[in-house]
């Protein structure tokens, strides 16, 4: 027996620097040895120090620390170790403690006493707290957006699958096996060998796995999905997992398709409205060309108005027919177009106007030279670009328009600046400037169809244009296409 204490006393003396409170008891519920946290714990509420050999049992029923430990260790001695959590709180604040039981018997198999650990776990408990909401607050977001997480580990080929992901593909968590075999399955039959191909080129090339293709769930309901992931590779460079989200997004695609057949229906509504109002308006405009002039002024003043009007109607269906063609473009007709040739096209058709006003245009396309896409569209939108630069020109200085490119990593940007009158430039205004007949200014007799007309061609041939304007400074046009 002497023995024994021996040995437990040197296992308590491992914990002498630890934050846990330890302290042994024998089956008479006697304490026979302890650390400096239990002495320094009995103390903090008794005011004196432990003794060995004293009875517990009293100390347990008065302590609110040792409190959960009477039962604990009544079980202990009857063989059974066990553990229990206990909260307290002291001056307002609460603390989760853990105590755990834990016999001693002899080799002959007699409980001799019992071990008690006590742990402090608020910050254990705290943390598993935090993450059960943040695992809450994930599972709202991916139920509010509708996406789900996955994960494939090629090697066991097993894919998890996050709570919303099952939603999405029509199954129930714990009797569907997730594998690539069984995804194959409920993807369209007809996306299958496209989704195939990129994730195979997605792990072949470590590129971004991203894909809208379709699923057909259990009672046959057709979904669009949006799957985007990347596959992780071994210090051998093998891959040896995926990851990545899952998005229902049938309802874009329904409502892109709608417009798109919306759209096609408008068009085709133009197109019959504009032949239709041809020959009325080719009629109208013959006739003021064979009427009698001066004979009659009431009749001349009526004729004349109609006239004008009959050619306004005639340039506005002109416009909407050509808003159309562009935005048909074939995109075989893209060629590698050098930007000096255009600029040679631009020169001579601005010829009169930088006569006039003595304009200076500077170039610099040292960082791109040549862009894909169609030659005549590249001269109307500089064109434009450089004639409106002229037009707000400030009076009695020569109008610099600067015309550079900028490589980036993943686009061609062409600046168009000037040193012009400028613009108050809000976002509404920036938008309504490349409208249909939009207008920079009102003081200017343009029709305001040239920006709409550059902005048509330059998203025709897969760009964007965007404009940034100080009164006084100038503006910069920018144009931006994708490598």
């Amino acid at each position: 027996m002497k023995k024994k204490q021996v040995r437990i006393q040197d296992a308590i003396e491992i914990f002498e620097d630890s934050s846990d409170v330890v302290w042994t008891m024998d089956k008479e519920f006697q304490l026979t040895t302890f650390n400096q946290m239990f002495e320094h714990k009995f103390k903090e509420e008794f005011g004196r120090a432990p003794e060995k050999g004293e009875d517990l049992r009293d100390i347990y029923n008065k302590s609110w620390f040792f409190s959960v430990c009477g039962k604990g260790c009544e079980r202990a001695l009857n063989h059974y170790a066990t553990t229990a959590k206990h909260t307290l709180v002291k001056n307002g604040s609460f603390r989760v403690h853990e105590f755990a039981f834990q016999p001693f018997i002899d080799i002959s198999g007699k409980v001799m006493g019992c071990c008690i650990w006590q742990k402090d776990i608020t910050n254990e408990v705290d943390n598993i707290h935090r993450l059960e909401d943040i695992e809450t607050r994930y599972d709202e977001v991916q139920e509010i957006a509708n996406v789900g997480h996955w994960n494939w580990d090629m090697l066991k080929n097993k894919i998890t699958w996050s709570n919303q992901l099952f939603n999405i593909f029509g199954q129930v968590p714990g009797e569907f096996e997730a594998t690539y075999e069984a995804l194959m399955e409920i993807i369209h039959p007809e996306d299958r060998k496209a989704f195939n191909e990129d994730v195979e080129r997605c792990i072949r090339k470590n590129e971004l796995h991203d894909i809208v293709h379709r699923i057909v769930i259990n009672n046959g309901e057709v979904k669009y999905v949006h799957q985007k992931g990347r596959a992780y590779y071994d210090v051998k460079n093998k891959p040896y997992r995926m990851s990545g989200t899952t998005q229902d997004v049938t309802k874009d695609v329904q409502s892109n398709e709608q417009i798109v057949q919306q759209n096609n229906e408008l068009q085709n509504f133009v197109r019959i409205i504009s032949h239709n109002l041809r020959g009325p308006i080719s009629n109208l405009l013959m006739l003021s060309k064979i009427y009698e002039w001066g004979k009659d002024e009431m009749n001349d003043d009526i004729v004349k108005k109609i006239e004008i009007t009959t050619e306004a109607l005639d340039h506005t269906i002109k416009d909407l027919n050509l808003s159309l063609s562009m935005r048909n473009t074939d995109k075989e007709r893209f060629r590698d177009i050098r930007l000096a040739e255009v600029m040679k096209d631009v020169d001579g058709l601005l010829s009169e106007e930088m006569e006039k006003t003595n304009a200076d245009i500077k170039t610099d396309f040292s960082q791109a030279d040549s862009i894909l896409g169609l030659k005549s569209y590249f001269v109307n939108i500089l064109y434009n670009l450089i004639l409106n630069a002229i037009n707000y020109a400030k009076e009695d200085v020569r109008p610099i328009i600067e015309i550079s490119t900028l490589t980036t990593d993943d686009a061609i940007l062409i600046h168009i600046k000037d040193n012009g009158i400028g613009m108050e430039l809000t976002p509404e205004r920036e938008r309504k400037i490349f409208n249909m007949y939009g207008r920079l200014s009102g003081e200017t007799s343009g029709k305001g169809l040239g920006l709409y007309l550059v902005k048509t061609q330059i998203e025709a041939m897969e760009g964007k244009i965007s404009v940034q304007s100080e009164i006084g400074v100038g503006t910069t046009f920018t144009i931006q296409f994708q490598k």
